[in-house]
């Protein structure tokens, strides 16, 4: 079988494995023995899916677990998925998106690298090294890839495009769709200014520079707990073996395969994920891409070279498919539908009778614990670790709430109370002294008093 042919073959399984994963992960209920669509894995899809079903009634939008506040982070990756959820619901668009990005980049690949591409979409899609504590990229975008393949796929085209505008819009576009992922190119492509000394290295690297001032004054305005420069306070605990882990593999390869401009690029996530962590997620996606990118587009130094990249690409594919069915597999609970048929009736009459903008007192304490109707409705106090993470005073929210629901203080800015099955778990035995809007057996809704 010629290359051309063994490359296609590559993507297409890819493909297949990726849309089985749709089935599976978040989908196959272990307990009910049954597929359900349209319910949160955990507590970040329920968080998702409040940003792509309320994503096109604001701009700039609002930060669905904190009603009010504008969502400082980016969003823009986002937005495909809002235009999907008016035909299908949010969890199917995810899933969606999670398909047709990897066909996209697969496209794209297969346009810049004909012959070469199908050990590269091995080494995104489909490679994690052996065990290992946080997820290779490939773990992540069988799941995410509705949120963090376009990031990859702009990077690409701009540093492996040919027309210089469309580069350049597509540099400038990414900081918009991951800011600690540009925060990390932009030493890269000093690096790599210096080492070029052409005028589009340059242009490269003042549209990076001008694009991540614009994104950072964008999202970052509304954050009042922590001032901006918390990503380096915090960035010392990240054990630097932890990436290395990841990183090895890449660091052999590339005495193999050569590729300044992707080693540069390598050496920079492992230095930020060494350093500079607030997401140690986001240096170790690098240094797979930068690894990929290296095969796809690197000078071939040694004879057999090719075989021994597919070698570290089977040996990462098991890596892989240890950590996917770990982290994935159903029955290992992290990723299954997470709903509760008592409260559908209530939230059904929610997204029904109330305005798009309602804000809704609802309490989630944690991954099991969730607050459902911010699916529908954005609420006043959402799940503390996200907002926490965006560096977002949330305290003053918190103590509101606890008066509210144990003792009847009114809040303003809320419109709606919900006390339901998670509510009355922390709070049993409240009866609030607010209008009651809607009741059955297992949820009362009050209208909050205009203050």
């Amino acid at each position: 079988m010629n290359s051309g042919r063994v490359n296609l073959v590559i993507f297409i399984f890819l493909i297949v494995l990726y849309i089985a994963g749709q089935f599976l992960i978040g989908a196959y209920h272990p307990d009910e023995k049954r597929f359900i669509y349209d319910a949160p894995a955990d507590v970040d899809f329920l968080y998702y899916a409040a940003i792509t079903n309320s994503l096109l009634d604001h701009f700039p939008p609002q930060n669905p677990a904190m009603a009010g506040i504008k969502l400082t982070q980016p969003f823009i990756q986002y937005y495909p998925a809002a235009v999907l959820t008016k035909f299908v619901n949010a969890f199917n668009s995810m899933r969606l998106l999670n398909v047709v990005y990897l066909i996209l980049f697969g496209l794209l690949l297969m346009k810049y690298f004909p012959g070469r591409y199908g050990i590269p979409l091995v080494m995104i899609f489909a490679a994690s090294s052996i065990a290992v504590d946080i997820n290779a990229l490939g773990i992540d975008l069988i799941a995410r890839g509705f949120t963090h393949t376009p990031f990859l796929i702009l990077l690409t085209v701009a540093l492996f495009g040919k027309n210089t505008i469309l580069r350049l819009a597509a540099l400038f576009t990414a900081a918009f769709v991951n800011g600690y992922m540009m925060l990390m190119i932009l030493p890269f492509l000093l690096v790599n200014v210096l080492f070029e000394k052409n005028k589009i290295s340059i242009y490269l690297l003042l549209d990076a520079l001008v694009a991540l001032a614009f994104a950072s004054l964008f999202v970052s305005s509304e954050v009042t707990a922590r001032p901006f420069y918390f990503i380096f306070i915090e960035s010392f605990v990240f054990d630097p073996v932890e990436i290395l882990k990841h990183a090895a593999p890449f660091l052999i390869l590339s005495y193999f395969i050569r590729n300044r401009t992707m080693l540069i690029l390598l050496l920079t996530a492992v230095v930020f994920g060494s350093l500079a962590h607030y997401n140690p997620f986001f240096p170790i996606f690098l240094v797979y891409y930068a690894g990929a990118m290296m095969i796809a587009s690197g000078k071939y130094e040694f004879p057999k070279t090719e075989y021994l990249a597919v070698g570290f690409a089977a040996v990462l594919v098991l890596g892989f498919i240890t950590s996917a069915v770990e982290k994935y597999g159903p029955e290992s609970r992290h990723y299954y539908p997470r709903y509760d048929t008592r409260i559908e009736k209530a939230v059904d009459w929610l997204e029904n009778n109330t305005e798009q903008n309602a804000v809704v007192a609802a309490l989630t304490a944690d991954a099991d614990d969730l607050g459902l109707v911010m699916q529908y409705r954005p609420v006043y106090l959402g799940y503390i670790g996200h907002l926490s993470h965006l560096g977002l005073d949330w305290k003053g929210r918190y103590d509101n709430m606890v008066r509210l629901y144990s003792g009847g203080q009114p809040i303003t800015g809320v419109d709606y109370v919900f006390y339901g099955p998670v509510e009355r778990k922390y709070y049993p035995m409240v009866n609030l002294p607010f209008e009651t809007v809607y009741r059955d057996e297992f949820v009362i809704i009050y209208r909050m008093p205009e203050l």
